[in-house]
């Protein structure tokens, strides 16, 4: 295994080198073009037998795997002429299902499994790997959901060197959800509140299953919640700030949240200079994120992990990179495997136009700009105005199919 992985890495840098020499002797362009088709080729090729070796290996094996995975980028990257700027993971939270936590719907804000949290126990001795910068360099940047499941899953994944990290509960990563099980809710009187906003006539699922949670759930169901949520945050702020709000004994919530999640990820995508960002949150709302931004429509399976590169080329033009794989980590061992998809994608980044006064949220805003930050009180996020974005992402809907293993490579 050592000497099969050892061999392969070097003949993938040896073959890169030759064609590197290719292109220095050669400026006509069509010929320069077909060198660069052959080298994109070879990278695919090349993660597709080190995310075969990845799955096939051990602890010690897998962690060098992985650092090779990411030298395999580094060196495509390179060769092209592309400067990383950022790099931003995207994790969905682990196991929670719709028959057993999630009760088909209606049990508010449901919680991992508590097989899932054991088998990730020590998941975050490993996940270090998955990081592009040293730590050290510039502060882990951590965005999670206000759910329960998701700031469990980031407890257990954030890496275990990782204590200068700055860390944001962010209500843009919460689910895109008609049932309770998705909601940010901590109490009858939060279920009550969105119920009493709904119409029957514009929202009769929503309604209905609202309903029925009141029925069936009470606040000491929300009790057990919030301990298991306090569990959660005492092992993320190991890594970097408080997100324990003390007035209110909780991390932040926003019921009123009304702002559009792609573009407020999208915010924080570009507010990030040189430095690994971790987004932990939900299928259904990176779903949404990448088939709108990158188009990408495949799903999120548990524990999944997507890598974003923000990259700018030769001509200073900026835009985000998807890799030819995707990680997970196993819900049964908790280890980080791969999945080669065979696909890239990018999607081109370009001046935006400043937020209508209807589409400010300074809640969001300043909790982006503040990662880090003492945490503030939200009369004092209320009384904030939000900065426009400098940039967004124009984005082209071309569908890819991960499981294909036809190379498709978005232009713009």
């Amino acid at each position: 295994m050592n000497i099969l992985f050892i061999r392969l890495s070097m003949t993938f840098e040896k073959l890169i080198k030759i064609e590197q020499l290719k292109l220095d002797k050669i400026k006509e362009p069509k010929q320069r073009d077909e060198i660069l088709k052959t080298i994109q080729e070879k990278y695919i090729k090349e993660i597709n037998r080190l995310i075969e070796l990845l799955n096939k290996s051990q602890d010690a094996q897998s962690s060098e795997l992985l650092k090779q995975i990411k030298e395999t980028d580094k060196l495509f990257f390179e060769i092209k002429g592309i400067q990383v700027r950022s790099h931003i993971l995207f994790s969905r939270h682990g196991k929670c299902t719709s028959w057993g936590q999630k009760k088909f719907g209606l049990n508010p804000n449901a919680a991992l499994s508590e097989e899932a949290m054991r088998n990730m126990e020590r998941t975050s001795q490993s996940t270090g790997n998955l990081l592009f910068y040293f730590p050290n360099e510039l502060p882990l940047s951590i965005g999670v959901s206000p759910l329960n499941r998701a700031l469990q899953t980031a407890g257990l994944v954030i890496p275990k060197e990782i204590k200068n990290a700055k860390i944001a509960v962010l209500p843009f990563l919460a689910e895109n959800s008609d049932a309770p099980s998705g909601y940010d809710v901590r109490s009858i009187a939060d279920m009550q509140k969105l119920y009493n906003q709904l119409s029957f006539w514009t929202s009769p699922i929503r309604k209905i299953l609202l309903k029925l949670s009141l029925w069936i759930f009470s606040d000491q169901d929300f009790d057990l919640l919030k301990k298991g949520r306090k569990t959660a945050v005492e092992k993320i702020q190991e890594h970097g700030n408080k997100i324990l709000l003390e007035e209110r004994d909780d991390v932040y919530q926003d019921l009123d949240y009304a702002g559009d999640k792609i573009e407020d990820t999208k915010i924080f995508i570009e507010r990030a200079a040189h430095q690994d960002c971790w987004l932990f949150g939900h299928g259904k709302n990176f779903k949404a994120f990448f088939q709108t931004v990158l188009g990408i429509t495949s799903d999120f399976d548990y524990g999944e992990t997507r890598r974003v590169y923000k990259i700018e080329d030769k001509n200073n033009k900026s835009s985000l990179f998807v890799p030819p794989y995707v990680m997970f980590i196993d819900q049964e061992t908790g280890k980080i495997r791969g999945k080669y998809t065979g696909l890239i994608g990018t999607s081109l980044q370009k001046q935006s136009e400043a937020l209508s006064d209807g589409e400010i949220y300074p809640d969001v805003s300043t909790a982006i700009a503040g990662l880090g930050m003492p945490v503030s009180t939200p009369e004092h996020w209320e009384e904030q105005s939000c900065p426009s974005p400098s940039t967004e992402v124009c984005t082209d809907l071309k569908t890819q199919h991960p499981e294909s293993k036809t190379l498709i490579v978005k232009n713009f």
